[in-house]
């Protein structure tokens, strides 16, 4: 398009993802005459409208989503139509072994087989047999309620064990050979292309984060063994070289030794030795930092390594990013949502790391910066204290998904809010603004937005200032007051307060109130 115009340093292009308004992904495309001003514009107009910016540094033919994201299909389509696996095996391995919200050939229906026949035709690739079948007998997909799968009952009923004979790295070594083609013609970087792939297609980890947690040699030996692939040349220079990813500590990523840190893959922990505070943030912003199961073990790992920890003295929890808090539970990893017991186990799972969460010795203050809904709310209320920023939306909508609360939402917003209000929140399924939660007790204070970090620092920082001991304790009395008669309640407070008495904390603090000075509390 640029060459044929008369201002192609004008010419950029912006690819926006389906559906526009909820997907958060546009990719900024570069041409080879494209001025860096031109390049400015379309960035900021991008961000503008609330997207996250990538920017393709070279015009080359499916960007990096579609480009990346072909093989997903193509080579699932070749196998089943040259090997015979059905769709049912490759789809359920990819969605629930690789982690995919669904498999190829769902995904294939929910685009459209015409619409997936236009593009392969238009990159003059092989037309798989399978596809152009479905075409010539007018089956095209979810639209028509029938294409791959015939949909008048709904969803396909797939489930985990029909995915057990496939291996998924066949499809993934693909993926990941088109991201490292890309690398290599630097048409984007792999922090880049994973964003990409996370935002734009729900890749869980991105395809070159994947490859690192695979080994570089595990891709090379998967593409070796089809007769279709070449490996690119930059996965075996890596090969060559050793940097076989997180198990030589370094692949496309730079990797940190793993031993006797917190290592996770869905959360991001900091601690701050001078304010002895520690942040657990929900790393997760490519799907607004929904909860799996596998985020509640590893926030359990988190609180029992830091209520270890005597240097912290208080917890902010909080989601990565600047959209959302936790937007509840993450309904793709639910793989046997069907089978009633299973959902109840990771109910019941939920529960027990919000009361590990609730019951934390050191306060707790969830920093809401964003969307917090469902879990997400859930996950708030097990905190001491609820800061909102003013663009954050709260609520507990379970019931407008046909779900109930699954992780103590139900009985934390009654003891909180009382009967009525709870009901008001979970049988309407409200979405409040953070003013309207803070009008009614559900959050403590709400803040500009561009004042939130700093007052949701200050307000931890005060309370890391505290007496260890006496807050612990405080808290503990606190915790189980509206559950204890009042006679038990009250002893368990007398015994507290002469607990407290032996500390050395109590001399300093009344040592500082005579010299009219600051305490600096030790916790002994």
């Amino acid at each position: 398009m640029a060459l044929v115009t008369k201002r192609p340093k004008q010419v950029v292009g912006m690819h926006f993802f389906n559906p526009p308004m909820l997907m958060p992904l546009i990719e900024v495309i570069r041409a080879d005459t494209t001025s860096d001003a031109t390049l400015g514009v379309a960035v900021d107009l991008s961000k503008s409208l609330g997207k996250t910016v990538v920017v393709v540094k070279k015009d080359v033919p499916g960007f990096i989503t579609t480009r990346v994201l072909g093989p997903y299909f193509e080579e699932a389509a070749r196998i089943h139509d040259e090997e015979g696996v059905s769709i049912e095996t490759i789809d359920a391995a990819m969605r629930f072994r690789a982690g995919f919200p669904m498999g190829p050939f769902e995904l294939a229906d929910q685009v459209g087989i015409d619409v997936l026949h236009h593009l392969i035709e238009n990159a003059d690739r092989p037309m798989p047999r399978s596809v152009q079948a479905l075409m010539d007998a007018k089956k095209l997909g979810r639209k028509v309620d029938e294409g791959f799968y015939a949909y008048k009952e709904g969803r396909p009923n797939l489930t985990p064990d029909m995915g057990l004979s496939f291996d998924p790295v066949r499809i993934l070594s693909r993926m990941i050979n088109e991201a490292a083609e890309l690398v290599a013609l630097d048409v984007a970087s792999p922090a880049e292309i994973d964003e990409a792939m996370r935002l734009g297609t729900a890749f869980p980890k991105g395809p070159l984060a994947t490859a690192d947690d695979l080994g570089i040699d595990v891709v090379v030996n998967a593409l070796k063994q089809e007769s279709s692939a070449k490996p690119a040349k930059l996965l075996e220079a890596m090969v060559a070289r050793g940097d076989l990813g997180t198990k030589t500590g370094k692949g496309f990523y730079e990797h940190k030794e793993r031993g006797g840190g917190m290592n996770f893959e869905t959360l991001l922990i900091s601690r701050d030795a001078e304010t002895h505070v520690a942040t657990i943030a929900i790393n997760r912003p490519d799907r607004l930092n929904t909860i799996s199961p596998q985020v509640f073990d590893e926030l359990e790992r988190a609180l029992a390594e830091l209520e270890r920890d005597d240097a912290i003295r208080c917890v902010v929890v909080t989601g990565a990013g600047d959209r959302s808090f936790s937007a509840g539970a993450d309904l793709t990893s639910f793989s046997d949502i069907s089978k009633a017991f299973k959902v109840w186990q990771f109910s019941r799972r939920g529960e027990e790391v919000m009361n590990r969460l609730a019951n934390f010795s050191k306060p707790t203050l969830a920093a809401i910066n964003g969307h917090c809904f469902g879990g997400g709310l859930e996950l708030a209320l097990a905190c001491d204290f609820r800061i909102a920023a003013k663009g954050a939306k709260l609520g507990q909508t379970e019931v407008n998904l046909g779900l109930v609360p699954g992780a103590g939402g139900t009985q934390r917003l009654v003891r909180m809010l009382g009967q009525a209000k709870a009901k008001e929140l979970v049988l309407l399924g409200l979405r409040l603004t953070s003013d309207e939660a803070a009008a009614i007790g559900l959050v403590t204070k709400t803040v500009e937005n561009e004042a939130f970090s700093s007052e949701v620092r200050e307000f931890a920082g005060r309370l890391a200032r505290q007496a260890p001991i006496a807050i612990r304790l405080a808290k503990a009395l606190l915790n189980r007051g509206g559950d204890t008669p009042i006679d038990a309640a009250l002893e368990m407070e007398a015994m507290a307060f002469g607990l407290v008495a032996s500390t050395d904390d109590i001399y300093e603090g009344i040592q500082a109130f005579m010299e009219k000075r600051a305490p600096k509390f030790k916790g002994t």
